[in-house]
């Protein structure tokens, strides 16, 4: 494999991160769809931007063994590829249906490279190098987030259909990862008998001991911030000192600071090491406990930024960790069992916020932000006793 310059390979890598959460740009066309498609239940329409998290999670288990057979460079091309096309389909086409069907192909395409935007850096990147790249992916892709709703809101204004040109920013993506991303071989039966330093692990070994627990963390860690997203609105509106579009300010500060977190990430792991997580956690943990407790703006902003930042740090330590854990080989599994769980933890915050609001009492923005910082806490204080990598921790069981 020929040796790509590093600022290229970063480059290239990285550039994918930019769609990730591309299913959400489509979110604020829901009402204009209703008035287009007034046969349409509404549940059906609101649906366009979920049903693609169903395809995400077929597709992250599928793209292991689909990268086997095709190489991950190709696998990632093809992945971009359909973001592309069936970004675009509804433009162009009259049944809703279709364009449901375009959705849901969206999120396969998505789920081709979802896992390898982290897995890949695994590979080509080792110790403090690996660190620092997660902490960057997770910065492009909070950067993708606000490009994404920035561009959104400046098509609206032509059209619900005008919105899916979105899907052209793949475009640039695929040009630049198959510029920058190394050409890797797939893997044939030959080369799989052939001594390596690759040891294939099952699924079943990989989800024992601490990347089950990876995978939890990452899980609660996404309702932790989905709630946030949630409540951050009703509880400045119920508290009675902003409206509802200072929350939607507030939610525009939470990803600036993510990205913002997620650049600082690499220097922040030199200083305090696997201490990071726990100091992440602990540290949103105290920001919404005062959050829920804040009457000024000023003060719910900047402890949404402080949230932001603390919880910018767990994913990338996290992903790195599940990678040195699995060992070499193993990368894009690992990524995707995290990511599972991060769906997972997407799909299910409604129901796991309805339960906490009757178990407290309560369905009010305040009460849940505090409950949910106690249990954060409680996670944070845990993670304090979980040890460092071990990658012979898997193979030698």
């Amino acid at each position: 494999m020929r040796q790509q310059p590093k600022w290229r390979l970063a480059a290239a890598l990285l550039s994918i991160s930019v769609l990730l959460t591309s299913a959400n740009a489509v979110a604020g066309t829901i009402p204009l769809m209703v008035k287009q498609f007034p046969t349409v239940p509404l549940s059906q329409i609101e649906s366009l931007t979920t049903i693609p998290s169903l395809s995400v999670l077929i597709f992250v288990i599928l793209s292991n063994p689909i990268a086997k057979k095709l190489g991950n460079k190709l696998t990632v091309l093809i992945g971009v590829l359909i973001v592309l096309i069936a970004g675009l389909i509804p433009m162009v086409v009259q049944s809703f249906w279709l364009i449901l069907g375009s959705r849901f192909l969206l999120g396969a395409g998505i789920g081709l490279f979802n896992a390898m935007a982290y897995s890949l850096i695994s590979t080509y990147y080792q110790g403090t190098q690996r660190q620092t790249m997660m902490g960057y992916q997770g910065s492009v892709n909070s950067l993708g987030n606000i490009l994404m709703f920035l561009i959104s809101s400046f098509l609206i204004g032509f059209g619900w259909r005008q919105v899916y040109l979105y899907y052209l920013m793949a475009i640039p993506v695929l040009i630049l990862f198959w510029w920058g991303a190394p050409t890797d071989q797939p893997t044939t039966e030959s080369q799989t008998q052939q001594p390596t330093n690759q040891q294939p692990i099952s699924l079943g070994k990989l989800l024992k001991g601490r990347l089950m627990i990876y995978a939890l963390l990452v899980l609660f860690s996404m309702m932790i911030m989905q709630t946030v997203i949630v409540k951050i609105s009703g509880l400045i509106l119920t508290a009675g000192y902003g409206k509802i579009a200072d929350g939607s300010i507030a939610l525009a500060i939470l990803g600036v600071a993510n990205m913002i977190g997620g650049t600082l990430y690499g220097r922040l792991f030199k200083l305090i090491h696997r201490l990071i997580l726990p100091v992440g956690l602990l540290v949103a943990a105290i920001a919404l406990f005062a959050l829920a407790g804040s009457s000024s703006l000023i003060l719910t902003y900047t402890l949404t930024a402080v949230a932001g930042l603390s919880t910018s740090l767990v994913g990338p330590y996290l992903f790195a960790e599940s990678a040195e854990i699995a060992g070499k080989g193993n990368e894009t599994l690992a990524s995707s069992i995290l990511i599972v769980g991060i769906n997972i933890g997407v799909f299910i915050t409604p129901y796991a916020l309805s339960g906490l609001s009757r178990l407290i009492g309560s369905d009010q923005p305040a009460p849940i932000l505090v409950a949910v910082s106690v249990v954060l806490a409680v996670i944070g204080a845990l993670t304090f006793w979980l040890k460092g990598s071990d990658s012979a921790s898997i193979s030698n069981d």
